[in-house]
């Protein structure tokens, strides 16, 4: 939305034509009524490298960093690559009007940063969600991504037209402080495993180890299966792996595409000025968010119930995921100014069925290998990173005028994409751990549905304990 405020050379009303060096130097935008001077005036090429520069460090950090969270615990590595990219996106104001070269430079170092939060996540979830339950509890922490992009979008159009310090800027000011406070929060209350944290009943902790292989293991024997050597050569050969990386990759050419360049879509084909541009953009991201979480009770459902297999209920939605978001985006691009409300519609239920991709191979490295969980996804979304790189040259190389055929175009690739995508996943995946990252065999414990049975007992007498209690009493009682 910053780039779409200050990257495009805007005319007066009435000007066919800029009638001075000044008006093309400075240009104008309309919104809701009165024209805003942009600050600078940037070209198509160098909007897409400034765009495709956060994924030049994301990319390169993702196997350091889903390593370094196998090893040193994803609170400590999330936290020292977050605190940074709150502090750096609120600098890039600064690092704008000094140079778009010192701006593409914070935005690599952004990247650096955030490369560590999917990777760590992982490693979290790998050692906090039992199996049958993880596509849920993945799905619903990692659609506050969609959410946090929903609610950006009409935040940043909002601010570009009323925010201090020019507008745009006020956007980076927020977000940078908003994610610099939540890195805060993290670090005081995330804990690396169910035995770090100090008030998790011992009941709970025990189903979700147990579930895990990690039941009554030591702290020494913990430190020596963090820092085992990693079977990279079996990693990196291995079938299942590549089917992650291969159909990721598609999925998020299309998903990056839409990220980076649906607001100018909005713009070019769909003609939105900069306010409805940022509501329509938030609508998409608002059922991805929505889908996210539905497909992750879809996935569960499938497993617990044993419909389907592990293997395929990640393929099937897979190809929910990917197949149905290609025909839908194709139909989108047959749609042109005089017909808004259907493009948004399209474009909404394209986003929307990528939500299943959190419930299939996004997932799908705590299946295989839930030992090596942070590397082999560091390793998969390295691979699966370079579209955020290609994607906006390629758009841009695609729509030189703008053209609603020549997005027509650069949707029909992004469709291919996803079905090569499908196809290869469809193929090889698989849903059992791989022998290269089998646990140590374990004494056998309590059964986990019994387990489970008694932590969802003990719970509803909490609650029910709760509910007994006067009201000042609730008031005195911490919730974990």
């Amino acid at each position: 939305m910053a780039v779409i405020c200050n990257g495009e050379r805007f005319r007066p009303l009435g000007h066919s034509e800029p009638h001075s060096e000044k008006d093309v130097i400075l240009g104008f935008q309309k919104t809701l009524g009165f024209f805003m001077e942009a600050e600078f005036v940037w070209d198509k090429k160098l909007q897409g490298f400034i765009l495709g520069a956060f994924f030049w460090g994301y990319t390169v950090m993702q196997i350091p960093g889903g390593y370094l969270s196998d090893v040193f615990g994803a609170r400590l590595v999330i936290s020292c690559g977050m605190i940074p990219v709150g502090i750096l996106t609120i600098l890039c104001p600064l690092f704008a009007r000094g140079s778009p070269y010192l701006l593409l430079v914070g935005r690599v170092l952004i990247g650096i940063g955030e490369a560590v939060m999917y990777s760590g996540a992982q490693t979290l979830w790998a050692k906090w969600s039992p199996p049958h339950e993880r596509s849920r509890l993945v799905g619903f922490a990692f659609g506050g991504c969609q959410l946090g992009n929903a609610l950006t979008f009409p935040i940043a159009g909002f601010l570009c037209a009323y925010g201090f310090d020019g507008g745009w800027p006020s956007v980076f000011y927020m977000i940078g402080g908003l994610g610099f406070l939540w890195s805060l929060f993290f670090v005081f209350f995330a804990r690396n495993t169910p035995g770090e944290m100090p008030r998790i009943k011992q009941i709970e902790k025990q189903y979700i180890e147990q579930s895990l292989g990690m039941h009554e293991m030591t702290e020494e024997e913990r430190t020596k299966k963090r820092h085992a050597a990693k079977p990279w050569l079996k990693i990196f050969t291995s079938l299942p792996v590549w089917a992650i990386l291969v159909t990721n990759a598609c999925g998020n050419y299309g998903a990056y595409m839409l990220l980076t360049q649906m607001p100018t879509y909005m713009k070019e084909v769909l003609k939105f000025d900069i306010q409805s541009n940022g509501v329509f953009s938030m609508i998409p991201y608002l059922v991805f968010w929505v889908m996210v979480i539905v497909a992750g009770q879809f996935a569960d459902l499938l497993i617990s119930r044993e419909i389907l297999s592990i293997v395929w209920t990640r393929k099937l939605c897979a190809c929910i995921g990917t197949i149905i978001p290609g025909i839908f985006l194709v139909i989108t691009g047959y749609m042109d100014c005089n017909h808004q409300i259907a493009a948004i519609v399209l474009l909404t239920l394209s986003m929307g069925f990528c939500g299943f991709q959190f419930a299939s191979f996004f997932i799908n490295h705590g299946d295989i290998a839930p030992k090596y969980a942070g590397t082999v996804f560091g390793f998969t979304n390295m691979g699966a990173s370079f579209p955020g790189i290609i994607a906006p040259y390629v758009v841009g190389a695609i729509t030189p005028n703008k053209t609603q055929g020549e997005w027509l175009i650069a949707f029909y690739i992004a469709a291919g994409v996803y079905v090569i995508g499908a196809i290869f996943y469809l193929i090889f995946a698989q849903g059992e751990v791989q022998e290269w990252a089998q646990e140590d065999e374990e004494e056998p414990g309590t059964p986990l549905y019994e387990l489970k049975g008694i932590v969802e007992e003990e719970h509803e007498q909490d609650q029910n304990h709760d509910e007994s209690k006067p009201l000042s009493a609730k008031s005195k009682t911490n919730g974990v």
